[in-house]
């Protein structure tokens, strides 16, 4: 197997990400194995790197070495193609997929990456574009949209830049009127109502570690969706603090169920965030996609 790391030199803080390419070097200077080091330079790169190695048929592992951005296209580009594995060493801001493991798994290892060994997992299909984790539209993904450019500043974490986007959107105006139709376990539900925003999950955690998914499950075949109904600006500090501890889901405004595609529309475009990379859409698709790629688990 050929293992390519796709290196994301704006990723997080202080280009943690070109640090890993002395540990590459070392570990193979010492272990057997073919390897290739890729430094992405633009938007996108990730995603056509790869491609570029995934369409050639042999197997690979493919590194994401980045945050959550660099994971998504990498995932993007790879997707559908049999022979390629992809890992992911984390040195992004948040790297909210991660979370989903246990803690001990040591993923910035590069030998443990090497070493260690894929399982099948699910992803998200919205409209088109492949998540491991969560998408989210609404305001919610108004803030991750602003999100990026908190980071930007100096000292700014991802929790920080997250909290201030929070902030910021906190004076904008809020809710959107949807309609809603869900394929869950029990059937078809459709819905129609103004809400703060909404998810569609495989993975728990994002914006910096929010638990907004507490019952999803990577590899069950299903999606969590959520919905959380409009509230009064003097209510969303509150609600922002359970939810980010993952206590939401008894409150009466918040609205869950489990199944296998959603699809939502609304008169005007809404800002959908997969895996932090937004865009607008008047009507979004999201639909499980079961089994579809392979994640590797470090080896302890």
């Amino acid at each position: 197997m050929k293992h390519v790391f796709i290196i994301n030199p704006a990723a997080g803080k202080k280009k943690r990400a070109l640090d890993l390419i002395p540990e590459i070097r070392g570990y193979f200077a010492n272990n057997d194995g073919e390897y290739l080091i890729e430094v992405t330079n633009a938007p996108m790169d990730a995603d056509r790197l790869a491609r570029l190695h995934a369409q050639k048929g042999e197997p690979v592992r493919l590194y994401a070495c980045g945050g959550d951005g660099t994971l998504m296209e990498t995932l993007n580009g790879a997707f559908e193609y049999e022979n390629a594995e992809i890992a992911c060493i984390p040195c992004g801001s948040a790297n909210d997929y991660l979370k989903n493991f246990d803690s001990s798994f040591p993923f910035k290892s590069v030998g443990a990456q090497v070493r260690g060994k894929a399982q099948q997992v699910d992803t998200i299909d919205c409209n088109g574009i492949i998540s491991f984790n969560i998408c989210c539209m609404g305001m919610d993904a108004d803030v991750a949209d602003k999100m990026k450019y908190f980071k930007h500043f100096p000292l700014v974490s991802g929790p920080l830049a997250y909290n201030l986007a929070v902030v910021y959107m906190f004076f904008q105006p809020v809710g959107r009127q949807l309609h809603v139709s869900i394929e869950t376990e029990n059937g078809m539900v459709q819905q129609e109502g103004n809400y703060l925003f909404s998810l569609a999950a495989s993975g728990q955690y994002y914006g910096g570690g929010y638990h907004g998914a507490p019952q999803a499950v990577i590899n069950d075949g299903l999606l969590d969706f959520l919905f959380v109904e409009t509230i009064s600006r003097l209510k969303v500090p509150n609600f922002l603090k359970r939810y980010k501890a993952g206590k939401h889901l008894d409150m009466p405004i918040v609205h869950s169920c489990r199944g296998t595609k959603m699809v939502v529309s609304s008169s005007k475009p809404v800002t959908v965030c997969v895996d932090g990379e937004c865009f607008s859409e008047k009507e979004i698709t999201f639909k499980v996609r079961q089994n579809s790629a392979r994640f590797v688990i470090p080896e302890k």
